[in-house]
């Protein structure tokens, strides 16, 4: 009897270890002879479940270079994986979010219904404008913007400050733009990005900003006596007469059309790539370094872009640019001030400003009180005009003393930027790359070894002076400790829950390892690591699944740095209990709670395989 027993009971262990194998995400395809076998029949883009041809034997960056960079040569200093090291290329869709890389593309793969060619300026509005033809939307948005009638005096300002910029006149540009001295040495790249001016926008664009000034400029309209910003200037060129004879006659617009009016904007964004907050690399995350961002994670660049395209759709900010925030047509300053501008992008799992921001005290005054956004920024008193501070309000606000400054650069402030790091792995900052991550300790170190200028200590000044225009600034310093506190707790959490899962694969313990389903790791190519634990290889646990990705104890470690610790993050340092604790640490610790009973998990089921003598060869996993 208790032979039977025993019989049933190596039974039910092997079909319970059958399933679990076939149920773990990492069991989704036996070993093959070739990696690669089958793989060249598929299309690049739409052929399989992923879309995507088989990983290369061993992926390198490539050089990301343009011109409008301020950097060496115009090369990106870091690792990005650009177009010519894809395993697919973009959709045609991309050549709208990322006009400066794939317009040609989306020119080729789609044709327009009217070429737009020998077309004057007067054309546009005929059929845009007209209700008997076309009544475009985008017209009657422009019809309420600055652009279409705008003011003599403001117009020609702007204009007058790109025009010195472009005669390399930048000190002259800098007073007459209203950007303070002080501002400027905070952020010494932003003279470096002022001397690219030329180079980066009026060269290659073809315009020289003074010829559009003035009673002679093709966009000044003398029946109103005010400049009239038509669609061809945003759609070929500003100033443009009329559209080429041949080809495709329009264009879309970037960063860079707009700043051949706007050149105080663009010198103060672009600038975001200038400051940095070690271990990332220079600009990111930032604005200014959207799609950037985007392309060098290698589990972006190994992956499908149909299926992706909503990142894109965000990271588009560098590109497409200022419409980000200042929605087309109208591009209303009281849209762009609104937090609503904001919340499409900064939202979700992986970067929850809004929940937490919209769920915070500051977001419950917004909501019951809502201020002028008609109201400049720079105008408006503290406490009377905004009774809870938008996301504008602080990430684009900086103190002198009495002296307040608006900028479009909004991470000279950063300090922790996106939350994920976690350790310092080459203990260049830390000293040590097994303690958590201090941005108290790192961005000072970073400064000493002259690889930012700007340490903590200047960061959190900033921030001390535009929370004191509420709160007490003892409650402010004391809030802003106890953040730091939470995270470097976190962090150090997570370094425990990297090592569990980290002994977990050194022991053979991971199912996908020890029965020989996981295929070659695409990611640990990329990215050179040990294995993708680290970041932001890791990110494949949690976005990807076929035969290269991992099981669930490595994913959940996944959505513990890059989940639960941005909700952690974020929620305290927009001032979201509930985003901090319940959303945030809670779930960490849960995650915790998994780890080590999953552990437990795939310790026993080893030894009972090791003690029923079980052979890979009898499980047989549902995908194959």
């Amino acid at each position: 009897m208790r032979n039977r027993a025993d019989a049933l009971w190596r039974v039910g262990v092997v079909l319970g270890l059958a399933v679990a194998v076939a149920l773990t995400p990492g069991a989704s395809m036996p070993p093959t002879q070739d990696a690669t076998d089958g793989l060249e029949e598929f299309d690049p883009v739409r052929g399989s479940v992923r879309g995507r041809t088989a990983p290369p034997e061993k992926a390198s960056p490539g050089s990301y270079e343009k011109e409008r960079l301020p950097f060496k040569e115009g090369k990106y200093p870091g690792l990005v994986h650009t177009p010519e090291t894809w395993m697919f290329g973009p959709v045609a869709h991309q050549g709208y979010l990322n006009p400066e890389d794939h317009l040609p593309m989306l020119n080729e793969k789609t044709k327009l219904s009217l070429e737009h060619v020998k077309l004057s300026r007067v054309h546009c509005l005929q059929c845009h404008g007209n209700p008997d033809t076309v009544p475009h939307g985008a017209y009657q948005l422009w019809l309420t913007s600055a652009h279409s009638k705008a003011r003599r005096d403001v117009y020609e300002k702007y204009i007058q400050e790109a025009r010195l910029l472009g005669e390399g006149r930048i000190d002259e540009f800098f007073e007459s733009a209203g950007i303070p001295r002080w501002f400027v040495e905070m952020v010494p790249g932003i003279r470096t990005v002022a001397g690219l001016y030329r180079q980066a926008v009026i060269e290659p664009l073809g315009v020289e900003p003074g010829t559009l000034a003035g009673t002679s400029s093709p966009i000044y309209d003398r029946a109103t006596d005010t400049y009239k910003i038509s669609c061809i200037d945003c759609h070929r060129a500003p100033g443009a007469e009329v559209t080429p004879d041949a080809g495709v006659g329009i264009v879309l617009p970037t960063t860079r059309t707009c700043a051949v009016c706007h050149a105080r904007q663009w010198v103060e964004y672009m600038s975001e790539l200038t400051v940095n907050a070690p271990p990332n690399p220079p600009g990111r995350p930032s604005h200014a370094a959207g799609s950037i961002a985007l392309m060098a994670p290698a589990w972006y660049a190994a992956n499908s872009r149909a299926q992706q395209i909503g990142c894109d759709m965000c990271h588009a900010t560098d590109g497409r640019g200022c419409d980000s925030c200042h929605t087309r047509h109208s591009f209303d300053p009281a849209i762009a001030r609104h937090p609503k501008a904001c919340e499409t992008c900064h939202k979700g799992p992986t970067h929850p400003d809004w929940e937490s921001w919209s769920g915070s005290k500051h977001g419950c005054l917004f909501e019951a009180r809502p201020p002028d956004l008609k109201k400049r920024l720079v105008e408006s008193l503290q406490g009377r005009d905004y009774p809870g501070p938008t996301c504008q309000y602080c990430h684009m606000k900086y103190r002198e003393d009495t002296a307040v400054y608006i900028s479009h650069n909004m991470v000279v402030k950063a300090i922790y930027r996106s939350g994920g790091y976690f350790k310092d792995p080459s203990g260049k900052y830390m000293g040590d790359p097994s303690k958590p991550y201090s941005p108290r300790v790192a961005l000072e170190k970073a400064k000493e070894l002259g690889e930012t200028p700007i340490g903590f200590t200047e960061r959190r000044k900033q921030w001390l002076a535009v929370c004191s225009e509420c709160h007490a600034t003892r409650f402010a310093s004391t809030y802003f400790d106890v953040a730091d506190e939470v995270m470097e707790q976190t962090f150090a959490q997570l370094i425990v829950q990297q090592q569990q899962v980290q002994n977990a694969k050194d022991d053979r313990l991971l199912l996908a390892d020890r029965l020989g389903v996981r295929g070659r790791d695409a990611l640990q190519d990329y990215q050179d690591v040990h294995w993708t634990l680290e970041p932001s290889g890791g990110l494949w646990r949690w976005f990807d699944r076929d035969p290269y990705t991992g099981s669930e104890i490595e994913r959940r470690f996944v959505e513990s740095w890059y989940r639960w610790t941005q909700s952690t993050y974020r929620g305290m340092m927009h001032g979201s209990p509930d985003m901090q604790f319940h959303t945030g640490v809670a779930r960490l610790w849960k995650e915790m709670q998994y780890i080590d009973e999953e552990e437990l998990k795939l310790r026993i089921l080893k030894a009972l395989e090791e003690k029923t003598g079980l052979r890979k060869e009898e499980i047989k996993p549902f995908h194959k």
